[in-house]
């Protein structure tokens, strides 16, 4: 009974799922259908190729969506890209008539062969250098593409040489990491320069332009193994934008050169040529702690406008030697004698007609107020003695004799000092002096001393004090131009004059500085901001024209 049963149950439930089977099917999707396929009996791990001897070949193109940095510091270059491979997988084909015409798919791309794209010159800490997609898209003649976003850090070379009228050169270097080329070959997807790089959705930068994109296919061979590696090489040509460095550097930098050449237009009496030019060359140095941090730490080359800095700093350096020159020979004439003649000849002579500077010394010494003559050392005197000193009259005398042999001593040296006088000035001191000299030598004869003998008060003597107080031998005006009371102007003049001529020579001297601290920074500005950049602008467009033309001759063979 129960074998019945059982067979009875068993016949029940086949007859169900033979009705189950054939009435009311269960419909697959065909690109189900399609994928099971496809994968039954794939193997991911080798070469999609029938014959091993095959080369695979894998076309690669770029599409370069952003600049994102480049760090001159750690000379990282970050790139927004795009990557596109194409390939042939043999094993995955089929009739599109057998699936309702499906054409392609989107597999997961853990589920297919991929190539082992890798970046060589990968800078990215968090990142293996391997192309990483999500999906691939396959094709029915077994083309599969394999799309993939990546946002890359590569090392760059920076150039700091010509900061910051620079022009830099990176590269991104793809191919297979562990294929020869007997096994996997990159070939690009263009065949037209124009077109190596897809820009279509390229944003720019705000701190690089981009020149160009070239394309290189280098083979290259590894220490690991004999045969040869192709590799995919871009280089992208870009150009620093220079209006942040011009307005925040070289502008102010100019403008502290200018009141650099307002020293030597400051009197050397201020005081105050010396501090402007420290205070400019301080501004610089802080300058050049700017630059520091914004160009890489490499004794390889020295940027441009650290070199333009330099020159600058050492201009403003030269400028403050150059105003404590002039200081110096400005103040020379009161200590020293007369300039030398060859000196003479060269600064008030010849540089002064070629400043076109006119000097009149004999004006120019009557302005000139010495600090002898401001303490009245030159100034005329009035000597009073006192009665209760003994020996009076032999005192005056031996006075007297002293004051003359002091004026014959001056005399004497005046004399010859007044040969290399200019005549105007010498017969001006001559007429000064010839009235001294007569008065000088009769009242030497006749000992008339310029003096006012005071009598001290004494009780029961009015009248002595009074006829004698106050006693003058000479009116104030001749007591002025006596040689005994006064030293002789001759050498006042003297002095003036010398230090007149030093004073005109330290003018002359710092016009001349003038022209040639202007000269000097106009020709260098002239020639760091203006020549070597446009220099290097035109090589290395010059250098760009030529890769392009010869990426074009390799197309046409």
């Amino acid at each position: 009974m129960v074998d019945r049963l059982n067979l009875g149950d068993l016949g029940i439930f086949m007859g169900f799922a033979f009705f189950t089977a054939v009435v009311s099917p269960v419909a697959v999707p065909d690109e189900q259908r399609l994928f099971e396929d496809l994968m039954r009996g794939y193997e991911k791990s080798v070469r999609p190729v029938m014959d091993a001897n095959t080369i695979l070949r894998v076309t690669f193109s770029l599409k370069l969506n952003q600049i994102i940095d480049l760090d001159e510091r750690h000379q990282v270059l970050t790139t927004n890209v795009f990557i596109d491979q194409a390939w042939r997988d043999e094993n995955l084909s089929w009739a599109p008539a057998n699936y309702s015409q499906i054409r392609s798919i989107r597999v997961p791309s853990k589920k297919v062969w991929l190539p082992d794209t890798f970046i060589y010159n990968n800078a990215d800490d968090g990142s293996t250098g391997f192309m990483q997609g999500t999906y691939v898209l396959l094709n029915y003649d077994g083309i599969v593409v394999w799309p993939v976003p990546v946002k890359l850090k590569s090392s760059c070379k920076v150039d700091i040489t010509y900061f910051p009228f620079d022009d830099q050169e990176c590269i991104l270097r793809f191919g297979s990491w562990i294929y020869s080329g007997s096994w996997i070959d990159y070939t690009s997807l263009h065949n037209d320069t124009e077109f190596l790089v897809d820009l279509t959705a390229y944003v720019n930068n705000s701190e690089w332009d981009l020149l160009s994109v070239t394309l290189k296919k280098n083979i290259r061979t590894h220490s690991c193994c004999d045969d040869p590696h192709p590799d995919i090489t871009y280089v992208l040509h870009i150009r620093r934008k220079t209006f942040y460095y011009l307005f925040n550097i070289i502008v102010p930098c100019v403008m502290l050169s200018a009141l650099t050449l307002l020293t030597f237009w400051l009197p050397p009496t201020s005081g105050e040529k010396i501090t402007l030019g420290l205070s400019v060359f301080l501004a610089f140095s802080m300058f050049m702690l700017l630059i520091a941090e914004e160009v890489p730490a490499t004794s390889e080359s020295v940027p441009l406008i650290g070199i333009y800095l330099c020159v600058v700093m050492t201009m403003t350096s030269l400028s403050v030697i150059m105003a404590v020159i002039v200081i110096n020979l400005y103040n020379r004439g009161h200590k020293t004698k007369r300039a030398p003649a060859w000196l003479r000849r060269l600064i008030l002579g010849w540089m002064s007609k070629f400043m076109f500077l006119k000097h009149d010394l004999i004006k120019f010494a009557k302005d000139v107020i010495l600090e002898d003559e401001r303490k009245g050392a030159y100034a005329c005197k009035k000597h009073s003695f006192s009665t209760k000193q003994k020996d009076d009259l032999l005192y005056q005398e031996l006075e007297t004799l002293s004051l003359e042999n002091q004026f014959i001593r001056n005399r004497r040296k005046a004399s010859k000092t007044e040969e290399n006088l200019p005549t105007g000035l010498k017969d001006e001191i001559e007429e000064e002096y010839e009235p001294l000299q007569k008065e000088g030598n009769a009242e030497g004869k006749s000992k008339e001393r310029d003096c006012e003998i005071i009598h001290p008060e004494e009780p029961g003597d009015n009248n002595n004090t009074t006829k004698n107080k106050n006693r003058k031998l000479k009116t104030d005006a001749q007591r002025s131009r006596t040689p005994e009371v006064c030293r002789t102007r001759s050498a006042l003049y003297q002095r003036k004059l010398i230090v007149a001529e030093w004073q005109q020579i330290a003018s002359v001297v710092d016009r001349v500085l003038f022209w040639f601290y202007f000269i000097s920074t106009v020709a260098s500005y002239i020639l760091i901001l203006v020549v070597v950049p446009n220099y290097n602008y035109k090589k290395w467009n010059e250098e760009i024209w030529r890769e392009q033309q010869t990426f074009h001759s390799v197309l046409r063979q």
